[in-house]
């Protein structure tokens, strides 16, 4: 009798010990499932991040609309009226085709008067070279135009900026008749005035703030 009681308190305390380790496994197993679970969501969630930043970085604003935003702050003093075709961007500056995705390229439409703005969207692997392509072409200008104060204040007043695979050049003033009266450094204050206007719309129209 005492021994059959011996081995049902064993029984019992073997049974005790089983559901104790079964619900230990259990537990066990419930938290692991919530880590992996947490886990998967935190990287679906980066997966989207950084779709939507990937996204972001790859949208493009139009050419039209850069230069809607120029003209809608400069008004009548935004002078450039002829669009240059491919070709005769590459005349004017040497910059191919093959060096860009897209452009805007607008001159006066007589010599006389010089205003310009420039526009591209560079392949990458162009735009260090884009970039010293219009550091010559500007100065090719100033000896161009070295011995006509007027003109010459507008190319030493230009501008050129990178925003991002954006590069511009831009050589504004419109009418500097009456800072001419008053002397060159009046001629280029003007200039540099309108061309930061250009250049900060340009900017901001590029990074959509």
């Amino acid at each position: 009798m005492e021994g059959i009681m011996r081995i049902s308190t064993f029984t019992a305390a073997l049974l005790a010990k089983l559901s104790i380790w079964v619900m230990a496994v259990f537990i066990i197993s419930g938290c692991g499932e919530g880590q992996i679970s947490d886990s998967n969501t935190n990287s679906v969630e980066n997966v989207k991040r950084s779709g939507r930043e990937s996204e972001d970085m790859e949208k493009s604003v139009s050419m039209e609309e850069i230069k809607s935003e120029v003209v809608n702050i400069l008004g009548d003093n935004y002078w450039p009226d002829k669009q240059l075709t491919e070709t005769e961007l590459k005349m004017e500056t040497g910059i191919g085709r093959e060096m860009y995705d897209d452009y805007l390229a607008e001159k006066m439409n007589i010599e006389t008067d010089i205003d310009i703005m420039i526009v591209l969207k560079a392949k990458e692997k162009y735009l260090p070279e884009i970039e010293t392509m219009l550091n010559a072409y500007r100065d090719a200008l100033m000896v161009k135009y070295g011995e006509r104060p007027q003109e010459l204040g507008k190319v030493q007043a230009s501008r050129i900026e990178v925003i991002g695979l954006y590069i511009c050049f831009v050589q504004l003033g419109a009418d500097t008749g009456a800072a001419a009266e008053k002397g060159d450094e009046e001629v280029i204050a003007l200039c540099q005035q309108e061309n930061e206007r250009a250049v900060d719309i340009i900017e901001k129209t590029i990074l959509n703030q």
